[in-house]
């Protein structure tokens, strides 16, 4: 351990810094989590859903061998379009994930479809969209196995009490603000037929969720991955990463369950399979991944094993009723660090996971949504006022816990600006949403600007409160690398 992470979760006066830890704890989590759960109680509908908004009502999709020359079509605009734009997005110092959805956008109503709407329809009809919906769904699934392989448990064997004190108050404190939109000034925005319970949860996600790819990457490109602040920034991001997707989980359950008791069914069968994930399968996988590494000739076989574990996970959980990416980020969880093969699979999933799949999944954002209907009338109002709460609550619920357990001034506000980054993982968030038929399409248009607009100045902000001299003392000064970390693959996210 080195003597920068010493000093935030080291011996000397550890007792007193402990207390201390869980008096800010105590402050921040147990109040907020009070209150989301007393609106949320007091204002409650959790049965009811409609009808999701990637649902083929009353049309008949073509087989594909009537249109796979059209899908393979779309699919080379949709790749050259979002990695034109990527490369754009990189140039200008922002993550590539920006550009590739910003090409989605232009893909779509919002700039194709009103300029060329008849070379729109003839690029993306009802039938090719279907399709492609497909192949962006099964980006997403090995998306989140990459999320869930990437989880820095190394990093917080060094900064778990600053760490958890900051992540689970960064979720609190926005998850707070975000039960208040739904119930009160965004209330109106709630689907007929969606319950009061499951819509104000979602909305409180929503404004909590970090994005540990895109912000591990940020890091990378700014030199600050090595740095204590980038492993303490790292760390804090898993813990509301983990955070996030337990209380997204709840809200599928609660939006698929017929009843209180259907809820109930759900979630402690997801907590069971949890359990049987990691207390059983993880150490099976670690076994074969050392067989395999001792005997290369092993290698192809924990390969197959690792893609049939995603795939298995992510039909386990979809027919438990919590959607397959969340048995996808399960085995992610439990697929080996530190393995040769398992880094060799990583690897080789990585190319058409970004290269394709996800690029296709961003167009299909893209062609769901019009910018411009969404911001008429109030809505550029509630594009503001939905920015302003998600960047106010995610900053003052990480700094302020910071700074009052010792983290210095400068450090706790680049904590704060580093878990204001939302990127894909946001983007999935919303997606699943607006799927499920949890929030409107207006609602899905404001926050996915939101979401835009705070992976954009992640980068320049954290250049700006940077220090230009780092003492040996500082948490932005280099630390050597901590053993067993995964570094994210180089996927441009």
């Amino acid at each position: 351990m080195s003597s920068v992470q010493a000093r935030h979760d080291g011996p000397p006066n550890g007792r007193h810094r402990d207390r201390r830890r869980l008096l800010i704890y105590l402050l921040f989590v147990v109040p907020s989590s009070i209150a989301a759960f007393a609106l949320i109680q007091g204002r409650t509908e959790w049965t009811g859903r409609q009808t999701g908004a990637g649902e083929t009502a009353g049309h008949v999709v073509a087989p594909l061998h009537d249109v796979l020359g059209m899908v393979l079509i779309a699919c080379t605009v949709i790749v050259v379009a979002t990695q034109l734009a990527g490369s754009l997005a990189v140039r200008l110092s922002q993550p590539r994930v920006i550009g590739e959805i910003t090409a989605g956008l232009l893909l779509g109503p919002t700039v194709l479809g009103m300029l060329a709407p008849s070379v729109a329809e003839v690029l993306f009809p009802p039938d090719v969209q279907f399709f492609l919906t497909a192949i962006g769904q099964l980006g997403v699934i090995f998306f989140m196995f990459e999320v869930g392989r990437e989880l820095p448990f190394a990093l917080l064997k060094g900064n778990a009490g600053t760490a958890l004190v900051a992540g689970h108050a960064g979720i609190a404190v926005p998850f707070l603000c975000g039960v208040a939109l739904a119930l009160w000034p965004l209330a109106g925005l709630r689907p007929e037929g969606t319950g009061t319970g499951p819509y104000a949860v979602f909305l409180g996600v929503a404004l909590s969720v970090p994005a540990f790819p895109v912000l591990a990457r940020i890091l990378k490109d700014r030199r600050l991955k090595d740095t204590g602040i980038g492993a303490l920034g790292m760390a804090t991001a898993g813990i509301e990463d983990v955070t996030a997707w337990c209380l997204l989980a709840l809200v599928v359950a609660g939006v698929n369950g017929d009843s209180l008791g259907g809820v109930g069914a759900t979630v402690l069968l997801s907590a069971v399979y949890a359990a049987v994930m990691w207390w059983g399968v993880r150490p099976l996988m670690a076994r074969l991944a050392r067989h395999a590494d001792a005997q290369p000739d092993r290698k192809p076989m924990l390969m197959v094993a690792i893609l049939m574990l995603v795939l298995l996970s992510a039909g386990v959980t979809a027919m438990i009723g919590i959607e397959a990416i969340f048995g996808a980020f399960l085995a992610g969880v439990v697929t080996p660090r530190g393995s040769r093969g398992a880094e060799e699979f990583g690897f080789r999933l990585a190319g058409p996971t970004h290269w394709l799949m996800l690029p296709v999944f961003f167009a299909g954002i893209g062609l769901s949504t019009n910018l411009w209907d969404a911001a008429s009338g109030a809505g550029w109002l509630i594009m503001l006022l939905v920015l302003t709460v998600a960047m106010g609550g995610k900053f003052l619920g990480v700094v302020l816990p910071a700074l009052a357990v010792g983290t210095d001034r400068r450090s706790s506000l680049a904590l704060g600006v580093m878990m204001n980054c939302r990127g894909l993982t946001e983007i999935i968030v919303l997606q699943l949403g607006l799927s499920l038929g949890v929030i409107s399409t207006d609602l899905f248009a404001a926050l996915l600007v939101m979401t835009l607009i705070t992976t954009a100045i992640t980068g320049p902000l954290l250049e700006l409160i940077r220090p230009r001299r780092q003492g040996l003392d500082s948490l932005w000064s280099e630390v050597p690398p901590t053993a067993g970390t995964t570094t994210p693959a180089t996927t441009g996210v």
